[in-house]
């Protein structure tokens, strides 16, 4: 018996996409070293879907999923790719993950350690072959420079976020990600600190202020001279403490 969705479709329009989104489940990404952390991943699949036919088998997506034992490694999502367009009967396949990474984060004086929660995502596409994006999003801390100089003294802080995408050769932690964000910053923040440990955290960051542009610049400078990366994009967003609106500034690159 004929499934509907294997039906011809006489209207015959190519879909760019077709899927499923927001199936979850348990899934490992690496870690520096040879580690593994278990995240919970948010997935969105989909097929290419040609002029004549109706329509795709949704369970198949879940399906595959559902056998899916990789870690998050280009390796292991191509993999996934692969299956789903060879379940799917597809040209393409394309995957969007979204997971919380968390980073071990020890305080500079106490050496109180605590878990700082970053907002990650994975993006890949199978066609011909694998592209395949790595995100993640780092909350910092910034210091106006224009507000130092305007009191002579210590100027306006801010907690900023810096978004960066890279596609890469090799491999890539999104440990090393988190540190460029961090190093091109007035000063990290951390998920756990004492008295003593916010006055050096203070006054690393009155050390180094920094713009949006700053920031921005900083950590494209970083990945310009990492081999490994073929193409970036870096946001900087700065929630500002003395205006009532935000700040922000971004970059794109292919190398």
């Amino acid at each position: 018996m004929t499934s509907i969705q294997d039906r011809r479709d006489g209207r015959e329009i190519a879909l760019d996409r077709v899927g499923v989104t927001g199936l979850t489940r348990p899934v490992q990404v690496p870690v520096e070293g040879d580690g593994m952390q278990t995240v919970e991943g948010r997935f969105d699949l989909f097929v290419s879907l040609g002029p004549i036919a109706r329509g795709v088998h949704m369970s198949r997506f879940a399906r595959v999923l559902a056998d899916f034992a990789e870690p998050l490694t280009p390796s292991g999502v191509e993999h996934l790719l692969d299956t789903i367009r060879s379940e799917l009967g597809s040209e393409s396949a394309f995957v969007d993950v979204d997971f919380t990474f968390f980073v071990e984060k020890k305080a500079p004086v106490s050496g109180a350690t605590g878990l700082m929660a970053c907002p990650a995502m994975i993006s890949a596409s199978l066609e011909s072959e694998l592209d395949f994006a790595l995100t993640i999003e780092v909350p910092v801390m910034t210091v106006c420079p224009c507000s130092q100089e305007a009191t002579g003294g210590p100027g306006h802080s801010q907690r900023g976020y810096v978004t960066i995408s890279v596609r890469f050769d090799g491999h890539v932690d999104l440990e090393e990600l988190v540190e460029i964000a961090e190093s091109c910053a007035s000063a990290p923040v951390y998920p756990l600190l004492t008295g003593d440990d916010e006055r050096v955290v203070i006054d690393t960051a009155i050390d180094n202020p920094v713009f949006v542009e700053d920031l921005v610049r900083g950590v494209a400078e970083r990945l310009d001279s990492d081999v490994r990366v073929h193409w970036y994009r870096i946001e900087a967003e700065n929630s500002e403490s003395v205006s009532d609106h935000n700040v922000y500034a971004a970059i794109e690159c292919t190398r």
